[in-house]
């Protein structure tokens, strides 16, 4: 990685953390919520998810202008790293009795245990990276 790319990495994680530190705090109540711009809390992060997405496609085609391939090894860790997150937020909100009640929708199964299957596939697939790389 260049200097200048680690230096946008770390500028774009640093912004990340400190937003993140409102964000999570953000539940379906607040979103209505009209910021200064006069938009809503809902509509301005609609707005950021849009425009990555766009701009992730404009930065991709700046690199097939360059002639740099798209590295599949790089598209599979962001995908991951989305997967984490989403799954993640789905199960902050809930509490412990929530957490432990198996629910027919889920094949009867609890949000603890869908939790500790993915923290095992995701100590399996640790485990298997520590060997092999």
């Amino acid at each position: 990685m260049s200097k200048k790319s680690e230096k946008y990495k770390k500028s774009l994680e640093e912004t990340y953390d400190q937003a993140f530190s409102y964000t999570e705090n953000i539940n379906d109540d607040k979103l209505d919520t009209k910021l200064s711009t006069e938009q809503s809390i809902r509509t301005a992060i609609q707005t950021l998810i849009s425009e990555y997405h766009g701009t992730r496609e404009q930065l991709l085609w700046t690199k097939w202008g360059q002639g740099i391939p798209r590295s599949e090894s790089r598209s599979l860790i962001a995908d991951l790293s989305a997967a984490r997150t989403e799954f993640i937020s789905y199960f902050l909100d809930m509490n412990d009795n929530q957490l432990e009640q198996n629910v027919a929708p889920a094949e009867g199964e609890s949000a603890e245990s869908l939790i500790n299957k993915m923290l095992s596939l995701e100590k399996q697939l640790l485990s298997l990276l520590k060997e092999n790389i």
